[in-house]
């Protein structure tokens, strides 16, 4: 994992494996392995038995290497060679070309197949300079002074922190000197005692300022609300804010006791109390419903979990059915609701509500 770019994939179809000293064909110029390096066993579309053969003879001038083909004389290949002057590159064997790479570092002549690139300077170069320090990266440098940066930083920053403790206004110098192991044991003591004191009244300072801060905001709350009890409209505006909070309180305390099905979002839930004139067993209990569910099902749901006895085997009446009553609060005057209706249509419903479980005929004046 240390040369990740090292070799390369075959590009034989059947093939595709990584071969980390591949070979190149001299034919089709691909990059094969050493199973497919052959041309016949990479079907190369460049070589076939009927036009080149397997061997290859030596220029006695030049000393080059002649590609004879199967059907041609070697010695007519050999003397048109030698007629062209040996200078041409008729019938001359392809030169394989090498994938050693050249090491980036001035000084170093090495070629290497195996080689690395620095992440900082993204030159290639052998092993035994791959690290940035063997080369010389120029990065280095560069990681050195910030890291002098950060370190004069941080050690300005405590030494500011240390001057606003001890309340001097010398320098980190002049505080380093003090401090030195020059001071007398008594010259110590006596600058911690200090350093004490003015952390105590530093403390004392930031709490007398949030004191006078949460002071002056009470008085400018005070101030706000004075002008509306002047009016004479002190409760309207202030009854919003009260029945909020009551709202907030009464559904942290709905979710306490509430029951349902696990299986319903946390996002759809609607929670509500539950009030019976018929069942006075059920008052107080709370439970929530799925605001996509209708009416009706959401009904026979509550039935369900609150385990209300449904008497069985008599005569249906639609004004005998039990209904769902919703009412925001206890003394509100409930409405009933349509059981075909889905919850979420029905804006006035949310969390918090009060619903009255009731024969359809119920009459909110016989409660």
């Amino acid at each position: 994992m240390e040369f990740p770019s090292v070799g390369a994939h075959c590009d034989s179809p059947s093939c595709q494996s990584l071969d980390f000293l591949p070979f190149q064909c001299t034919f089709c110029q691909k990059t094969f392995c050493s199973p497919h390096r052959l041309p016949a066993d990479h079907a190369c579309p460049n070589w076939s038995m009927e036009s080149h053969a397997n061997s290859v003879q030596v220029c006695p001038l030049c000393e080059q290497l002649l590609l004879t083909p199967k059907q041609h004389n070697p010695a007519t290949i050999l003397k048109e060679h030698i007629e062209a002057g040996c200078s041409s590159n008729l019938h001359n064997l392809p030169k394989v070309q090498s994938i050693a790479v050249l090491c980036a570092l001035p000084k170093c002549n090495r070629r290497d197949r195996v080689v690395q690139t620095c992440p900082d300077c993204s030159q290639t170069f052998c092993l035994p300079h791959r690290q940035p320090s063997d080369h010389n990266c120029p990065k280095i440098e560069e990681r050195k002074r910030v890291a002098e940066t950060e370190v004069a930083r941080r050690q300005g920053i405590k030494d500011t922190i240390a001057r606003k403790l001890t309340g001097s206004t010398t320098g980190p110098t002049t505080a380093a000197t003090t401090t030195g192991s020059t001071m007398t044991p008594e010259e110590k003591q006596a600058q911690t005692k200090a350093k004490a004191e003015a952390a105590k009244t530093a403390i004392a300072e930031a709490k007398a300022k949030i004191a006078a801060r949460s002071t002056t905001t009470k008085s400018g709350a005070t101030i706000t609300a004075t002008p509306s009890a002047t009016i004479g409209t002190t409760a309207t505006p202030a009854q919003p804010k009260v029945r909020k909070a009551s709202r907030v309180v009464t559904i942290m305390k709905i979710k306490k006791t509430a029951v349902g099905e696990d299986k319903i979002p946390i996002s759809s839930r609607v929670y509500v109390y539950i009030r019976s004139p018929v069942f006075p067993q059920l008052d107080d209990k709370s439970v929530y419903v799925d605001k996509t569910w209708t009416v009706g099902r959401s009904m026979d749901k509550i039935v369900e979990w609150l385990k209300i006895a449904v008497p069985k085997n008599e005569p249906f009446e639609a004004q005998k059915r039990f209904s769902i009553f919703h009412a925001k609060e206890l003394d509100d005057t409930p409405t009933i609701l349509s059981m075909q209706d889905r919850l979420q249509q029905i804006t006035t419903v949310e969390s918090g509500d009060v619903f009255f479980l009731a024969p359809a005929d119920w009459a909110w004046s016989t409660q």
